[in-house]
């Protein structure tokens, strides 16, 4: 028989009258889609921000959370992990950087320019800092309990190692996969910047290097990710930007590339529940 569209069609036949079977993990999570207005007037940060579930004890107040994607992401990046952090009582808002998807391409062509990487990351760590704000006004967040988690330029240069040492709100951060100066992102990215030009950026960036902000977080403890395979940083580069940290701190290696692994994720969850005292709860809302 010749194989027609018309006779493959009941391949893809199913039974319409029965309802589909619905599994639910977790609880019932808001998610909201919104824009917030930074510095200079105009600049607006896209965020998602995720709400724990009604039926979280709200007798008890919540801890939130900040996260920041790497260089290839976008607010969506940690979205699952945020859900699954508000079923154990967690406010979470994911932002969109300047480097995000759509907008990638012109971020890009701005921090070629050292001057520019300095307003830029400027401009940056106020964004975030503005999302902290966002953050302690939502209902019920305990203003005591903010959190951090960045990776790679979203940990590091833009992220959570110069605003942990700059906003003293942050009370646990932990940094993915991340590096203590400018130049070694620069090397990566911008193969052209070589001799007295990478002398120039390096010297016009030295004093924002995370490495000089990241011993000013103490006293809130940092959890360091690192990659044994990390196709960006180097392992030294790595353990050079933990040992510039103050205590509490601790570092954890994972046989992994840049963005890391599963045992990864489930190592930051929980560590953010120890850290931020959250409840640890099973799909349905049991703990």
């Amino acid at each position: 028989m010749e194989r027609t569209a018309d006779n493959l069609r009941p391949l893809f036949d199913y039974d319409a009258e029965r309802p589909p079977a619905i599994e639910i993990a977790g609880t019932d999570v808001s998610v909201s889609d919104l824009t917030y207005r930074t510095a200079p007037p105009g600049r607006g940060v896209r965020a998602y921000l995720v709400a724990p579930p009604a039926e979280v004890d709200r007798s008890k107040r919540s801890a939130a959370i900040l996260f920041l994607h790497p260089g290839l992401g976008s607010r969506a990046t940690f979205l699952a992990e945020a859900v699954a952090l508000a079923g154990m009582g967690a406010a979470s808002l994911l932002v969109d950087a300047p480097w995000a998807a759509d907008t990638a391409a012109a971020w890009g062509q701005a921090v070629t320019d050292p001057e520019e990487a300095v307003r830029e990351h400027n401009r940056t760590v106020i964004d975030l800092r503005r999302g902290i704000d966002l953050l302690v006004a939502q209902p019920g967040v305990d203003p005591d309990r903010i959190g951090f988690v960045g990776h790679s330029v979203g940990g590091a240069l833009f992220g959570g190692a110069v605003l942990a040492g700059v906003d003293r709100r942050l009370r646990a951060a932990v940094l993915m996969a991340g590096t203590g100066r400018f130049v070694d992102v620069a090397t990566v990215n911008l193969p052209d910047l070589q001799g007295e030009k990478f002398e120039h950026y390096r010297r016009t960036l030295a004093e924002l290097d995370p490495a000089v902000w990241v011993g000013r977080a103490a006293p809130a403890p940092l959890f360091f990710q690192a990659a044994l395979r990390d196709e960006f940083f180097t392992e030294e580069q790595a353990r050079d930007f933990f040992e510039q940290a103050g205590d509490p701190k601790s570092i954890k290696w994972y046989d992994a590339g840049h963005f890391l692994d599963e045992t990864a994720r489930r190592d930051r969850i929980a560590w953010l529940i120890k850290h931020l005292s959250l409840e640890r709860r099973e799909p349905g809302g049991s703990r």
